[in-house]
């Protein structure tokens, strides 16, 4: 095990990413079946262990994927799906869901495979500042998998560092297959107020540079030619 692996595992919490798929023809209801949740349902969550809790959709040219991000106080994220599944917040979705075919019977939700945890690189901002939370998806080139996951094992410290100076507190990375295809999603926390600015200062960091140079060959974008990362649609964080 990597030392990077002890560092995950020895937390007291597990960061959860969990993936389903949209019946077809149901993406248009996503919006009114994700109303934020009232205090009594977040008060639910804490005492389940759930916390930080949001949920991301992307259409692509073969599904609709329904992305997950939540902060779990237990040691199994099979466990926090089975929360998630059995709770009455999320008990209506079930009826635009369709299970990945890895998923437990009678589950909608699949735990996907943790490949990196970037963060927190600073702390919550203590201004009333809004905390900018987003899931962004890309694809992997099957040929790439092995280096992909081999990079990732390790965090370069002045990639870190280079976050949070542009304010990107957080960066987690999931891994599901789909048939043929794989897919990476990501939950991201940003606290700054000028992303362009952020984005150019990270573009012309020099170790930012070489690392994209082993990472960005891998990914495949969703749409031909355009941006590596998408941002997906948030429906409730």
């Amino acid at each position: 095990m990597s030392p990077y692996e002890n560092r995950i595992r020895s937390e007291n919490f597990r960061r959860v990413g969990l993936i389903s798929i949209v019946r077809p023809g149901k993406a248009a209801d996503l919006d009114a079946a994700t109303a934020a949740p009232d205090d009594t349902t977040k008060e639910r969550w804490a005492s389940l262990g759930l916390s930080n809790v949001s949920i991301h959709f992307q259409e692509t040219k073969k599904s609709t994927f329904v992305f997950l991000f939540t902060e779990y106080a237990g040691s199994d994220p099979r466990d926090a799906a089975k929360l998630v599944q059995q709770d009455p917040w999320f008990a209506h979705l079930s009826d635009l869901l369709q299970a990945h075919p890895r998923a437990e019977s009678g589950m909608d939700w699949l735990p996907m495979e943790l490949i990196n945890v970037i963060g927190p690189t600073l702390p919550e901002p203590s201004d009333g500042r809004a905390i900018e939370r987003s899931g962004v998806m890309s694809g992997l080139t099957s040929d790439s998998e092995l280096q992909y996951r081999t990079l990732h094992q390790t965090n370069w410290p002045g990639v870190v560092d280079q976050m949070a100076r542009s304010h990107r507190r957080y960066w987690v990375t999931f891994l599901i297959e789909l048939g043929e295809d794989i897919w990476l999603f990501t939950y991201s926390e940003y606290v700054g107020d000028d992303h362009a600015a952020d984005d150019a200062a990270t573009a012309a960091d020099p170790v930012t540079q070489r690392w994209w140079k082993f990472t960005e060959p891998c990914l495949i974008p969703l749409t031909p030619g355009g941006e590596n990362w998408t941002t997906m649609q948030t429906l409730m964080r």
